[in-house]
């Protein structure tokens, strides 16, 4: 419900995400929790690369990532004030530390993020709220995503 009800509330842009004045390929972590039963902690990671102003780059930190893989993909403006989280592309570097980039369709990538991508609507300040879609149709799945404040 809440997913609906932030539609067209708190337009959102990369800025959001991942504000103008972070330098380039610094991360932003966002805390997230997402309504599967269980492993429902995890974390987006983003940075804006150095080139490309009207994409970011991410990827996701969770306790299973040893096993589905880290979940790369890039962030870019969509619709009215929405932000698409694409696992269809994934970025070309990355920032020291992160891991290796792998394709989605690798592994256990395959199984979580292979043809899947997100919708984020704003809620406040901080928080996002985003449905997962796969091949197109939206799935029974959300999460809400927390900036951090951290100094990057």
């Amino acid at each position: 419900m809440l997913f609906d009800a932030a539609a067209g509330e708190r337009p959102i842009t990369l800025g959001d995400l991942v504000a103008p004045d972070v330098p380039p390929l610094a991360q932003v972590i966002h805390h997230g929790r997402n309504s599967l039963s269980l492993f429902h902690t995890f974390e987006k990671r983003f940075c804006r690369p150095a080139d490309s102003p009207d994409e970011l780059w991410g990827y996701n930190e969770h306790a299973l990532r040893w096993l589905t893989g880290p979940g790369y993909f890039l962030a870019r403006p969509h619709g009215e004030g929405e932000v698409l989280i694409d696992y269809l592309e994934v970025p070309p570097a990355k920032p020291d530390g992160w891991p290796a980039i792998k394709p989605n369709s690798a592994g256990g990538s395959r199984f979580v993020y292979f043809q899947t991508q997100d919708v984020l609507r704003g809620v406040s300040r901080h928080v996002t709220i985003g449905r997962d879609t796969k091949r197109g149709k939206p799935l029974d799945r959300w999460f809400v995503l927390c900036r951090s404040e951290e100094p990057p």
